[in-house]
């Protein structure tokens, strides 16, 4: 029983592993069809969630070593280790509050200026004589906008040979694959061991498939999603261009009154002087 056990404990840590890298790819597939309605919908015009996808596998990683660190300091405790009890303890608490700083400051980070962003700030200055030197600065953020991001590049159609390809471009995407590919060795050395235990074998190759199709579906939902943003970009980077040009217009129309206005502030300022 003692050999059966230490057979299948490799194989036992391949699939708790491979359980967290799972999380990663429904929490990437399910952010960006999400993010993918959403912006169909209308209802948002910036992708905020699945850029973030990866908190919900590092709060699942913080979840299972604090798990692990309890019982390895409860075994520390029980044997008379108090010191080094104390030590793993206070370990935990740093790490889960380290966790729960890096997700809170992904998650509540403010948006990087974008071409909605501009739009918006062009429509609430609609009707409004504006500076030159606003006008100017909101040119230059637009100038920067177009050099960090090119938004004339075709993006490749989101079919399943794309998205293969698409899948390389996160690492994360191939971490699960990889982790379910190493599970199935594992049991397959395992069950070598152990014949009554064959059955876990099919389970694992069923891992390593559902694994690769997910990886490729979420991959398309993302370039799917970078589509769509990409689209939306450049729409509102037309309006942009028509409301400065709007803007610029009326920053350039002269004043009903002005010539009147300083006439009389020139003859008050004389007769003052007078």
């Amino acid at each position: 029983m003692h050999l059966m056990n230490a057979a299948w404990m490799p194989a036992a840590i391949a699939f708790a592993a491979w359980l967290v890298t799972f999380s990663l790819q429904l929490a990437d597939l399910g952010t960006a069809r999400f993010d993918s309605r959403r912006l169909a919908r209308g209802a948002r015009t910036v992708v905020r969630l699945h850029p973030v996808a990866w908190v919900i596998p590092v709060a699942a990683i913080a979840i299972v070593g604090v798990g692990f660190g309890l019982d390895f300091a409860t075994r520390l405790l029980v044997a008379g280790s108090t010191v080094f009890s104390i030590i793993v303890g206070l370990s935990l608490v740093v790490g889960v509050v380290a966790a729960w700083l890096v997700i809170t400051v992904a998650v509540t980070k403010p948006a990087a200026d974008s071409y909605r962003a501009i739009r918006d700030e062009l429509l609430d200055l609609a009707g409004t004589r504006v500076q030159q030197q606003r006008l100017d600065s909101l040119r230059a953020r637009l100038a920067t906008l177009d050099t960090e991001g090119d938004i004339s590049q075709k993006l490749p159609h989101p079919s399943f040979g794309a998205s293969i390809g698409w899948v390389f471009r996160r690492p994360q995407r191939i971490v699960p694959p990889a982790f379910a590919v190493a599970m199935l060795v594992f049991v397959a050395i395992a069950a070598s061991e152990d014949p009554a235990g064959r059955w876990a074998v099919a389970l694992a190759a069923a891992a390593v498939v559902l694994g690769c199709l997910l990886a490729v579906a979420g991959a398309r939902a993302s370039l799917t999603l970078v589509a769509a943003v990409r689209e939306a970009q450049v729409a509102h980077r037309v309006d942009v261009v028509h409301l400065l040009a709007e803007a610029e217009r009326s920053a350039k129309k002269p004043v009903a009154g002005l010539g009147d206005r300083v006439a009389r502030a020139l003859q008050i300022l004389r007769e003052q002087q007078g």
